[in-house]
């Protein structure tokens, strides 16, 4: 027999029992258009990346071991000692930068034409939940080598949440397992990162892949509504195959070519205490919401960290509801085009210069000016709340150093000293007495410190 019939035999005895031919005819030979555009085809790319970080994250967990102890080592032995095991780290780290990227791409090509409208909210809504999964799955395998710069940026990246009203310590502690990064927080990241990231990513997946199968592609659709009709539609296969293969061959070598030329950064070992000083960075996409703080007033950081993204997120899943012109085409939608460029082109430019400014600022957010005689209750509370109480408040206060009341300070004669300069808050605020507060940072800009300073001054008051 041959080879020919041998895979026809094993078809026909697939589908007999699994009938498939139906589901696989329509699949491959469905109409679609001669000439796609690329852009089109980006969901297909994030795809194939998400594959690339499956089988290379199945060989990372092979020599990974997830414990304060050993984490670090592990990726050292897989860096130095496991047979290509640079090249496999560098294409999941790439991989993933890759995933954040493909995947906004992907939503602002759907929005740009439209592919949010009826009938097709489900699907825009799922890809919705897939953005924030991905970057979910960026946030908390960066934390798992266990260097410098993981440790600090997650520092940093846990630190958001506390600026949620009401809630946000409780999400803080829960995301880091206690006030600080710890090994528990490597675990819980690695777990999350493992098991439950991947299980809702195809679930969500497989709603958002159905809908694009019920309801076609857009670009089908309307060229079934040009006058030529079908006659300028081609079978998805071979034609539409091949140039998705492009599409794939072109960002498996971009990968490729990262992975050979930029290798994915392994600083010295995470060092809780930062006795070299090591400035926080946060994640790149978290770039623009920390540059766009240099330029409000640290009264308005809870809106920046919280209120923005926030707001942004529920516009994109409610978007479909509120935009009710049928048209698609951009020029029929001036006011979603106008607004949604102005927002992106600002989301780049705060991104571009939060890389070029890389780090969070020694002198960061800060009072517009120092008061020159805070009141405690009107100017000290506030920065403590805002900069302290995530590590220590209340019962959940380190070592029981409890900063958000008056008497707790007092109690702990943190103020005491002849000049503030010798108060031990002064020391650790300014970074004199190791290491400095708030730990990881971001650090008080020098007007907050000047004005906690002028406060202990007067006496340290209850006023």
């Amino acid at each position: 027999m041959s080879a020919k019939k041998q895979r026809q035999s094993l078809l026909d005895w697939v589908d007999e029992r699994a009938n498939i031919k139906p589901f696989m005819n329509e699949m491959l030979y469905h109409r679609v258009p001669k000439i796609v555009n690329p852009l089109d085809f980006l969901g297909l790319a994030t795809l194939f990346v998400f594959i690339n970080q499956m089988v290379t994250g199945m060989f990372l967990a092979m020599f990974y071991q997830a414990s304060s102890q050993t984490a670090y080592q592990s990726i050292q032995y897989i860096m130095e000692k496991v047979p290509l095991g640079w090249v496999i780290r560098d294409l999941h780290y790439w991989g993933a930068n890759a995933m954040v990227v493909l995947v906004a791409a992907h939503m602002l090509r759907g929005f740009y034409v439209g592919a949010y409208k009826k009938p097709r909210e489900i699907t825009w809504i799922t890809g919705v939940v897939l953005l924030f999964i991905v970057i979910l799955f960026a946030f908390t395998g960066y934390l798992l080598p266990w260097d410098q710069q993981s440790y600090w940026a997650t520092m940093v990246g846990t630190w958001m949440p506390f600026y949620a009203p009401f809630v946000g310590i409780y999400i803080a502690y829960l995301a880091r397992g206690g006030a600080y990064i710890s090994g528990l927080t490597l675990t819980r990241f690695y777990s999350i990162h493992m098991l439950v990231l991947p299980a809702l990513l195809l679930v969500f997946f497989g709603i958002h892949f159905a809908m694009v199968l019920k309801n076609q592609m857009l670009v089908v659709e309307e060229a079934e509504r040009k006058p030529k009709g079908t006659k300028g539609l081609v079978t998805f296969y071979p034609y539409t195959v091949f140039q998705m293969t492009m599409l794939i061959v072109v960002v498996a070598m971009v990968l490729l070519i990262l992975a050979l030329s930029q290798h994915a950064p392994l600083l010295a070992p995470a060092d809780p205490l930062n006795k070299a000083h090591y400035n926080p960075v946060p994640l790149w996409f978290f770039f623009s919401i920390y540059q766009l703080l240099k330029y409000i007033p640290s009264a308005l950081d809870p809106l920046g960290i919280i209120g923005l993204p926030t707001i942004a997120v529920i516009a994109l899943v409610a978007l479909p509801f509120f935009d009710k012109n049928p048209r698609r085409e951009p020029r029929h939608r001036p006011w979603a085009m106008s607004i949604s460029g102005v927002t992106v082109a600002a989301v780049l430019l705060l991104t571009y210069l939060g890389a070029a400014n890389q780090g969070i600022s020694p002198s960061g957010p800060g009072p517009v000016a120092v008061v020159a005689k805070p009141s405690f209750t009107r100017d000290i509370e506030p920065i403590f709340q805002a900069h302290c109480a995530v590590c220590h408040s209340g019962s959940n206060a380190q070592m029981g150093l409890d900063l958000t009341s008056y008497a707790s300070i007092q109690k702990l004669a943190i103020t005491k000293g002849s000049t503030y300069e010798q108060t031990i808050l002064w020391q650790k605020l300014t970074g004199k007495l190791q290491p400095q507060m708030p730990l990881g940072g971001p650090y008080l800009s020098k007007d907050t410190i000047q004005t906690i300073a002028n406060w202990i001054a007067e006496g340290a008051p209850n006023n």
